[in-house]
Formats: structure tokens, sequence, C-alpha cells
């Protein structure tokens, strides 16, 4: 794929991640659209419209002409209070926008990004996955999101589809829900005490940055058809990012567990495979250290 200035078209793009893919594609001279799902946005080249819209996505997409689409937007939040949204915004949102990238510009499309998650996994026997294994996914998040893989294939053949499975990353931000944008935040605020559930399970907390230039390298290859983690190997655990703040702020606090933020069956260790993505990429001699992570926190 050539590197002139491209149509990059990013569902979701008022989004934790949307935003900094935006700016990302933008600093690489891109011309960058978004949807989003709110009826007062006035900003340039945003275009306000739910998924389930049919025709309004479909005129949208017909406008635009896009050469890359990466698709972000989804009910992601677990907790979320009605089920059946996970599979009309995440499954037939996600058909009815592939249904209008085939309909209007199948032929000049050169890129969609469908981005799922790493919770298809669920609970696996091995602490390191990879694209290989099964998924077992147990919330309806997870299923919703093996579903929206599943339907994708369907037009692997007629578009030049990557599916990406993200695990665990942050940045300024993110909502405060997350554990980092938590810790990070008693620490900045100088608390005396958190709560918290399992100090000691490691997991990856990968830079947005990574992700970011993972989605770029990804959006401007040659591959289509493929399947692959957003993920590092690399993993810590939570008392190992209480102590690198600590390290930075030179403030100490006081853990208290929390029962009800402790799962049952905790999985001690979750990290993913990162061969697939490293033979389809190369991020050069870039590094992506957690502690650089959290200075942009605190």
């Amino acid at each position: 794929m050539d590197s002139l200035s491209k149509k990059v078209l990013i569902t979701g793009i008022n989004g934790f991640t949307g935003k900094y893919l935006s700016d990302h594609f933008s600093s690489q001279g891109h011309d960058v659209f978004g949807i989003v799902n709110n009826k007062n946005t006035s900003e340039k080249n945003i275009f306000s419209c739910n998924l389930l819209e049919k025709e309004k996505l479909s005129q949208i997409i017909n406008e635009i002409q896009p050469d890359i689409v990466i698709h972000l937007a989804a009910i992601s939040f677990v907790g979320h209070p009605v089920t059946e949204d996970f599979y009309t915004v995440n499954v037939i949102g996600t058909q009815n926008l592939l249904e209008a990238v085939k309909t209007h510009c199948a032929a000049n499309i050169e890129k969609v990004i469908l981005a799922s998650s790493a919770t298809v996994y669920g609970n696996q026997s091995h602490y390191e996955l990879s694209e290989s294994m099964c998924p077992n996914p147990n919330n309806h998040y997870g299923i919703s999101k093996l579903a929206m893989e599943q339907m994708a294939k369907n037009y692997f053949e007629a578009l030049p589809i990557i599916i990406t499975r993200p695990f665990n990353y942050t940045a300024p931000g993110q909502d405060i829900n997350f554990v980092i944008p938590k810790i990070t935040k008693a620490f900045k605020e100088k608390s005396k005490t958190i709560e918290l559930g399992n100090i000691n399970v490691f997991r990856e907390y990968n830079s947005i940055d990574f992700v970011t230039e993972c989605y770029y390298k990804l959006a401007t290859s040659d591959y289509r058809s493929e399947i692959v983690n957003i993920c590092s190997g690399n993993t810590y655990s939570l008392e190992e990012v209480l102590d690198l703040s600590s390290k930075i702020t030179h403030h100490t606090l006081e853990v208290l567990v929390n029962p009800n933020f402790v799962r049952k069956n905790e999985i001690f260790k979750l990290s993913g495979d990162p061969t697939k993505l490293y033979t389809m990429i190369d991020l050069g001699n870039k590094k992506f250290d957690l502690q650089e992570t959290l200075s942009l926190f605190l």
C-alpha cells in the first residue's frame, strides 16, 4: 500500500482509543473522518450516526469514500445493563458497516480493521494466549465480539479485513473505572489509602502509543483476512504498578483489599502471544515502557 494521503474513517472516534488514533493518522498526513453516536456533533469531518441506522450509515460511507476504515465503535462496558445491545450494536451494527463499505467502495477500499477483544479467549489453560487457541468467552461482551468475528468472515473475500484482538492498554483519558487511572489518581492526589482487589495478578498494561502504532502499521500493510493480537507479551503485577507509581511521585499509600473487587477464579497471569503480530508489522526499535506510561498520568 502506498504512503500517499488517505481518507481514514474511524467509528467511535470520540472514544478513548479513537481520539489517539485520529491524532496519529492526522500526524502522518492522512484525512481523518469519524462517526459518532452523538446528535450534537458539529465538528468538521465528524458524522453523527447510530450503526443501526442502515440507510444513514450507507449514505455517509458513500459520501466519504474512505480508503481505510477502522471500526472501534461498540458496547464495551462488560456491566452494560441491556444485554441485547451487545449483539445489536457489536454484531448487527458491524454488519451494517461492512455491507455499506461493500456496496459503495469495495473496488477502492484498501483496509478495514475491526476491533474485537482479547476477552474472546475467556478462560484458557495457558497464560499466554495465541490466535491458534479456541476462543472461550465467558461474558456477553466477549461472546458478542466472537460473534462479530464470525460474521465478518463472510466478508473476507469481498473486503480487505483485519480483525484485531487488543489486550489491556492505557493512557490519560481512560475512564477512572479502569485500574491504572484509578491507581495513578490516588497517587496524584496523595491519597493515604486505595481499595483494590488482588494485586498479585499479572496483566499487560500497554501504552496507547504502542496500540496506535500497531493499528497504523496494520492499516497500511498488505495483509487481509487475518485475526491478530494487539499485545506485547509484557506483563506486570499491580504490585509493580504501585511500586513504580510510588517511585515516580515519592508518595506511599496503603492498599486495602476490598473483597468486592476480588473476582472469583481470577486468572493469575494473562498475556498475549505477539509472535503473529511481529511477523506482520515491524515496530523498529521503539520502546513502550510502563514507567513512561505511568509518568504521563503522574
